[in-house]
């Protein structure tokens, strides 16, 4: 039973770290494309919709992650408490 909690949230972990990495890796398109003209560096106006769909998506994923890390500092101080 212990292992297999284990084996899940190192799981979980990867497939965070490779939401990352896709976010990544698909933001270097608009560093390599990135025309002055268009408007500052990483401001909306330069973004092409789908760099702008995929740069909210990375927000979204790291106040999620925020999130989680809080509900796990307070589950374990939830736990730490009643002993």
């Amino acid at each position: 039973m212990r292992s297999s909690k284990i084996l899940k949230i190192i799981l979980f972990i990867i497939f965070d770290l490779l939401i990352f990495a896709f976010c990544g890796t698909y933001m270097m398109g608009y560093d390599d494309f990135y025309d002055k003209s268009q408007g500052e560096y990483f401001s909306y106006s330069s973004m092409k919709t789908e760099y702008k769909i995929v740069w909210a998506f990375y927000n979204f994923w790291i106040v999620l992650n925020c999130v989680l890390l809080f509900y796990i500092i307070y589950r374990v101080y939830k736990k730490m408490t009643f002993r």
